[in-house]
């Protein structure tokens, strides 16, 4: 029995009324999903990679390295904190008046941690026996490079320092949002 014309043209409405629904749905889910995925394009941690406070001056004695930790702002679509570790670094000074340095105190081996032992006046890494000077540099070990220097600048007697994490592993410094050449 042949097909009836309204059947046809019942089958094509049909047909288009589905694929203008699931046009219809698809322009109201595509920016949903994009609203719900936004904080995963975007540095939620506020404060990483800026310089932050860290210290003031007169805490730094020559010769006494100190540990201070880095904290930034956590901020995303549902949250806010502050105060959250961004990460812990080394002030030094070398000599009453010098400027100050930072050091990262993740070794540049596998990523330990690294700790100022005060008898020898170095830094060590006690998982693989890295040893570094006050300058950095990296003394014995298997570490592939010196301490990793982070930026510090001053804003009156208050010490910033723009913390940064870097590959481990390598001979180069490679900052982590940056690829390896």
């Amino acid at each position: 029995m042949p097909e009836h014309p309204t059947d046809t043209r019942r089958a094509f409405f049909a047909m288009l009324t589905k694929g203008l629904g699931a046009l219809a749905a698809a322009i109201a889910v595509v920016p949903g999903l994009a609203l719900l995925a936004a904080p995963l394009r975007r540095a939620i941690i506020r404060g990483a990679g800026q310089p932050l406070r860290v210290a003031v001056d007169h805490d730094v004695k020559p010769d006494k390295p100190i540990r201070v930790t880095a904290t930034g702002e956590l901020h995303d679509a549902w949250l806010r904190l502050d105060h959250v570790t961004v990460g812990s670094c080394w002030l030094v000074r070398a000599t009453e008046g010098a400027p100050i340095r930072a050091f990262s105190t993740v070794c540049p081996h596998l990523g330990c941690g690294v700790d100022f032992n005060e008898k020898t006046n170095k830094f060590d890494c006690p998982c693989h026996a890295s040893s570094f000077d006050l300058d950095g540099r990296c003394l014995s070990g298997p570490s592939p490079r010196g301490l990793d220097e982070l930026e510090v600048s001053a804003d009156g007697h208050e010490v910033l320092v723009r913390y940064r994490r870097f590959r481990t592993g390598t001979s180069k410094k490679v900052p982590m949002e940056e690829t390896p050449e």
